[in-house]
């Protein structure tokens, strides 16, 4: 009987032991660590310059640099001005200014732009168009731009242009 109850006790002290040493090894989940969002603090305000290239009605191509300033209103109102200069397939150059005033959330930009400009050919015209932005990297964006270019001088010359670029944000 004292052998019995020997193992009846050495029974409940390895099961008491291995279930202590269990509960120790409990897993108890952490608290989730602090989420980074890398675009966070991408900000569009300041000036930018770039270079783009672009495709416009009569096979003409052109080659262009930009220097703007953008200013965010209001956290996502985004209002700005660029002007540019290109050089056009057909050996004429333009140059125009426009304002822009357009929507920003995080890392993408789209707005509308109207402005004025001159051509070497036809003299003065009228971009109006929309155009949109998007953040690649920290200081670098990518941009895709639709205007139409009213020939203020004669209809004839009225033009639909595509652009493609990049800016450099400061």
């Amino acid at each position: 009987m004292r052998s019995l109850k020997l193992a009846l006790l050495a029974t409940v002290a390895v099961v008491g032991i291995t279930s202590a040493a269990s509960a120790a090894d409990l897993i108890i989940g952490s608290e989730p660590g602090p989420v980074y969002d890398d675009y966070a603090s991408v900000d569009w305000s300041g000036p930018y310059a770039g270079l783009w290239v672009s495709g416009q009605t009569g096979s003409i191509f052109g080659l262009g640099a930009n220097l703007g300033v953008n200013v965010l209103i209001d956290k996502n109102l985004l209002a700005g001005a660029e002007g540019s200069v290109a050089w056009l397939s057909d050996d004429s150059w333009q140059g125009q200014v426009h304002g822009k005033l357009g929507f920003a959330a995080e890392t993408f930009a789209i707005y509308g732009l109207a402005g004025i400009g001159v051509n070497s050919i036809t003299d003065a015209y009228a971009p109006v168009g929309v155009g949109a932005e998007v953040m690649l990297a920290d200081n670098l964006s990518l941009k895709a731009e639709y205007q139409y270019q009213w020939d203020l001088d004669t209809s004839a010359d009225d033009a639909h242009v595509a652009k493609f670029g990049f800016n450099w944000h400061f």
